[in-house]
C-alpha cells in the first residue's frame, strides 16, 4: 500500500510539473484565463504530494491523510463525469478522472487493512496509538 500512495504522491507532484510547464496547459487542451490559476493548483499540488509521500512512511500513523485523498480523488472522478469536466476543461481531464477513481479505489479500500484502522478511525484519526 506504502506504494501506491507513493505513486499518488509523484501523480501530483507531476501535476505541478503540467502546471508550470510554460505552453503544456493550452497543448493539452485546458484553457488558462491567468497565471493565478496556474501557480495556486501546482502549489498545492506540490503539498498534497509532499504530505503523501511522508504519509506513506508511517501509514498506522498518518493513514487518514491518504485515506482522505482517496475520497477526495473518488469526489473529483465522480465529478469529472457528472459535470462534463472534458468538455469545458479539456479532454485530458477524462484522463485524469479515471486515474484518480483507480487510485482513490485503491486507498479507500486499501489503507484500512495497511493501517489496521477502521473507515471510521481514519476519518476521526483514531486509533493509531
Amino acid at each position: 500500500m506504502k506504494t501506491v500512495v507513493r505513486i499518488g504522491a509523484l501523480y501530483n507532484a507531476s501535476a505541478l510539473v503540467v502546471f508550470v510547464t510554460p505552453g503544456l496547459m493550452p497543448a493539452l487542451g485546458v484553457p488558462l484565463p491567468s497565471p493565478f490559476w496556474v501557480w495556486l493548483p501546482g502549489l498545492l499540488s506540490l503539498f498534497y504530494a509532499i504530505v503523501l509521500w511522508l504519509s506513506a512512511a508511517d501509514l498506522r500513523r498518518y493513514g487518514s491523510f491518504p485515506f482522505y485523498s482517496g475520497i477526495i480523488r473518488l469526489v473529483f472522478a465522480a465529478l469529472t463525469f457528472t459535470l462534463d469536466f472534458p468538455g469545458t476543461a479539456g479532454r485530458i481531464t477524462a484522463l485524469l478522472g479515471a486515474i484518480d477513481l483507480v487510485l482513490g479505489l485503491a486507498c479507500v479500500v486499501g489503507i484500512p487493512r495497511a493501517s489496521g484502522r477502521t473507515p471510521l478511525q481514519l476519518l476521526t484519526n483514531r486509533g493509531a496509538d
